[in-house]
């Protein structure tokens, strides 16, 4: 473990955005890592494993950041799990399959890298620590696209017992799926949690896990049955204990030290005093993006300005900061400035919950989206990333008429939005007064309600009913795809995605675009290095995970294409880190 260093500060130092002000104390390691999240942890780890004494700083009191709040997954090609379950997939073919995905904005640089050396971290990642995946489902999200595959490159952190972190149990940032006060709840789950007596099977799983819950309320302030990103932050942070690396949670890096042309280290607030941190190897950026600094949402997103984002409070753009203060260059060469969800806003007294595309209703047979002119404009069982494109592409932020609309009896069934399917929402009546909802006893009356044509919604929802009987979609060619199909109800006439709009009352609910992360980001090189606006790599400095520009561009071609890239490019970061260490000390050995 690190300990403090009194000696004098040296007057070369200068620091980045406080013109000279001294902190209080020095610390000395060889890598501090600035964020907590996937991309934060693993550089951080990877460095461990190499032998480097590290510093992980994090702004929040808990760790995770927006990993913590999400499912968690990663894509990576070829990777142990789908070789040992014999998968018929080459890196080439992924290859392809971004180079169809990415058009214009493939860069083959970052894509080579990824592809190459995806396999080998998260084998290096694993290998030696309580950090384990497990093979997924989820087919790519354009898996018909030429190199596209149905099943082997995306993963899941496998599940985790939080009671195994004792006091650190508390550091692990909640996620944004929590029932009954504290309860994680996976996808797969949520079947059997709303309909617990459909099976013997079903009402045992509920019961054992109410069960738990229960006894862990007793000395844990939530469930303890972590899965997603939960399970991964939770498999991080025990290994960077066993590894011995410094974790400083409310810690927020304020400014980063250069020192003869070089970034030397960090100004970090720690326990109300300004500590100066020294990294004789690199300072590395994950503090995820920007998504919650307005400004910079304004200044970056161009054609796709919004205001909502499902991604951690404390994300602000802190390492793009950091990283400008000193000449840094932003890469803005995107094809959109963040990856997508639709979300509905629920308002509660004077505040108001964002809440994200529904667990039950999201493609399922029997809800359409339309736009402001009250036709279709997406396939709806499409991934939730080309559904805000589409709503970009048709008017949006412009006009804001944008909806999914089905009948109550999908509510009742399915749910919509945050509303749960019956007997857990009795009626829609007070989401209808809240303004979450609207609803009419006919597609006029609800059309009125949305400000949009009675007779061309009318007409749209009798062309989707008719495709609905013949099962085949002409217009989007929804549940054609094996994501969609993903998305479908098999039990349902001819076509899984596809059911009939008919019993009133009708329902719409109100969508907007919001980023679950950013794509734009600093500027670098394959390695994480940090480039000046002239192209030149800034010397100490790296960055991995949104706080780099995506190597996916702002395009999503499968589940797990932002913590994927940060776990990958955290290794190579590391590598380049290790690389540059390597070399200095056969300089110094050689004379040189």
């Amino acid at each position: 473990m690190n300990t403090p260093n009194n000696r004098a500060k040296p007057d070369t130092i200068a620091f980045a955005s406080k013109g000279g002000a001294r902190p209080d104390q020095d610390w000395e390691t060889d890598v501090v890592v600035i964020g907590s999240g996937a991309a934060g942890l693993s550089a951080a780890l990877y460095a461990a494993k190499a032998g480097l004494r590290v510093i992980v700083c994090e702004k929040s009191p808990r760790l995770g950041g927006t990993t913590a709040l999400s499912n968690g997954m990663i894509w990576v090609p070829c990777s142990a799990q789908a070789r040992a379950v014999n998968i018929d997939d080459t890196i080439a073919n992924a290859r392809t399959y971004l180079q169809h995905e990415l058009g214009v904005h493939y860069r083959a640089q970052f894509i080579d890298a990824y592809l190459e050396d995806g396999p080998g971290a998260l084998t290096a990642l694993e290998n030696g620590t309580s950090v384990k995946f497990t093979l997924a489902s989820t087919p790519d999200y354009h898996s018909s696209q030429l190199g596209g595959a149905d099943r082997g490159r995306a993963l899941s952190p496998a599940p985790y017992d939080g009671r195994l972190l004792g006091k650190d149990f508390d550091l692990i940032g909640d996620p944004i799926r929590l029932v009954l006060g504290g309860m994680m709840i996976s996808s797969s789950e949520v079947r059997s949690f709303l309909n617990p007596l459909q099976s013997v099977v079903s009402l045992k799983h509920v019961f054992t896990r109410l069960s738990r819950y229960a006894r862990d309320r007793l000395s844990f302030r939530r469930g303890t049955e972590l899965s997603g990103g939960n399970a991964l932050i939770a498999r991080l942070l025990v290994s960077l204990r066993e590894y011995g690396v410094e974790i400083w949670p409310s810690s927020p890096a304020l400014e980063l030290i250069k020192e003869g042309g070089r970034v030397t280290g960090a100004v970090v607030k720690r326990i109300n005093l300004d500590v100066c941190v020294h990294a004789s190897r690199g300072v590395v950026l994950a503090t995820g993006g920007f998504a919650r600094n307005a400004q910079l949402r304004a200044d970056l997103s161009g054609a796709h300005q919004h205001d909502l984002t499902l991604a951690h409070t404390d994300v602000n753009g802190d390492g793009i900061g950091l990283a400008t203060a000193l000449g840094a260059a932003v890469d803005k060469d995107v094809a959109s400035a963040g990856f997508w969800t639709p979300v509905s806003i629920l308002k509660r007294g004077r505040g108001s919950q964002v809440v994200p595309y529904g667990w039950l209703d999201r493609g399922r047979p029997g809800v359409i989206a339309v736009g402001p002119n009250a036709r279709r404009f997406v396939n709806e069982s499409n991934s939730y990333h080309d559904i805000c494109l589409a709503m970009f592409e048709n008017g949006y932020p412009e006009d804001k008429r944008f909806y999914f609309i089905c009948d109550h009896q999908f509510v009742r069934l399915r749910g919509m939005g945050h509303l749960l399917p019956w007997p857990w929402t009795l009626s829609i009546g007070k989401y209808v007064r809240l303004g979450y909802i609207k609803a009419g006893e006919t597609i006029s009356e609800l059309a009125k309600q949305l400000g949009l044509d009675s007779a061309v919604l009318k007409k749209t929802i009798e062309e989707h009913n008719a495709h609905a009987a013949q099962g085949r979609d002409p217009l989007f060619m929804r549940g054609e795809s094996a994501f969609n199909r993903t998305l479908g109800d098999p039990t349902v006439g001819k076509n899984p995605n596809l059911g009939p709009i008919k019993h009133g009352p009708f329902v719409a609910l109100p969508i907007v675009p919001a980023t679950l992360g950013t794509a734009t980001g600093l500027a670098t090189n394959s390695y994480g290095n940090v480039l000046d606006t002239q192209g030149n790599a800034i010397q100490g400095i790296y960055a991995c995970g949104n706080d780099m520009t995506s190597p996916m561009r702002g395009v999503y071609p499968g589940a797990g294409i932002t913590i994927g890239p940060a776990i990958v490019f955290a290794y190579r970061t590391v590598n380049a880190i290790v690389l540059s260490a390597d070399q200095e000390q056969k300089a110094v050995a050689s004379g040189a």
